[in-house]
């Protein structure tokens, strides 16, 4: 199917100028359109250009989608805040999308990392969003960190080859090496919750907490992409294992989950990346 790309300007709620892209299918397309969140102070383009990709991808398979900066990001003004504090900018979009593609029902909203954790900290309250996609959630604190370290890195290397074959060779510095396990198992076995970070909106609770928040509240559908090797996805994966209420939200809504074998953080091979559009179009197209 072709589509069109169109370039434009819109405001946020601060009167700030926000850049957009909308890539809409030719003679029509799905009543649900993809908003696609960036992650950290990253662009619209997305690393190894993968935002272009998905966008394109899906406007070949009939589904709308829009590209934007947040506030202070890429060409867009302002000042960046963080990915917390981007509620707002998040909604501007969407009402933005919709106005341009007044065909559209509803809106999916697709988040990478940090992006990822933006939806469920308020960008998908808006009315008009049914479905979030969130691809290797970001959950980063310094004992979870530690804790992913220890379970998904060094037990690794523990049954690697090359591994056993740079101690017996004595190209690896052993004492460096004992001494970073012992820092993470510190860190790890440090009590209490990652420290609290302020939302902006009175709620001094540690992201992740509000994160869960937000995914008990959402009404809609979710997906979730997982690569395989990274190490945020399985700070991801230990924090739904080690905590009852990420548990029980999971099992009493339920959600699709997806995971992209020998995948990296950002999918850097093409492989990967047309793995996720093809998981991501499929999802919206099917109505699971």
């Amino acid at each position: 199917m072709t589509f069109t790309e169109t370039a434009f300007t819109f405001f946020n709620n601060n009167d700030d100028r926000l850049i957009g892209i909308v890539h809409n299918p030719a003679g029509g397309s799905e009543k649900v359109g993809l908003l696609i969140v960036v992650g950290g102070p990253q662009y619209r383009i997305g690393a190894h250009r993968q935002y272009v990709d998905l966008a394109r991808y899906c406007a070949r398979r009939g589904i709308a989608a829009m590209r934007f900066d947040y506030q202070g990001i890429g060409d867009s003004d302002g000042s960046y805040p963080g990915f917390e504090q981007v509620s707002s900018d998040i909604h501007s979009a969407i009402e933005e999308f919709i106005k341009r593609v007044p065909t559209l029902e509803s809106v999916a909203l697709w988040g990478l990392c940090e992006g990822a954790s933006a939806l469920l900290l308020g960008g998908a309250d808006h009315q008009a969003v049914s479905r979030i996609i969130l691809a290797n959630p970001w959950v980063r604190s310094e004992r979870g960190l530690a804790k992913a370290y220890i379970k998904h890195y060094y037990l690794d290397r523990l049954t690697s080859r090359d591994f056993w074959k740079k101690i017996f060779s004595g190209h690896l510095d052993l004492k460096a090496a004992v001494a970073g396990l012992w820092a993470n198992i510190t860190r790890a076995s440090r009590a209490g919750s990652p420290a609290a970070q302020p939302s902006g909106a009175g709620d001094d609770r540690p992201f992740p907490a509000r994160m869960l928040s937000g995914f008990r509240d959402f009404p809609g559908k979710t997906l979730l992409i997982m690569s395989a090797n990274d190490l945020v996805a399985r700070e991801f994966d230990d924090l739904i294992s080690g905590d009852r209420g990420w548990r029980d939200a999971l099992r009493q809504k339920g959600l699709t989950r997806i995971d992209i074998a020998e995948s990296d953080h950002t999918f850097s091979t093409e492989k990967w990346r047309m793995r996720v559009a093809e998981a991501t179009a499929e999802w919206l197209i099917s109505g699971q």
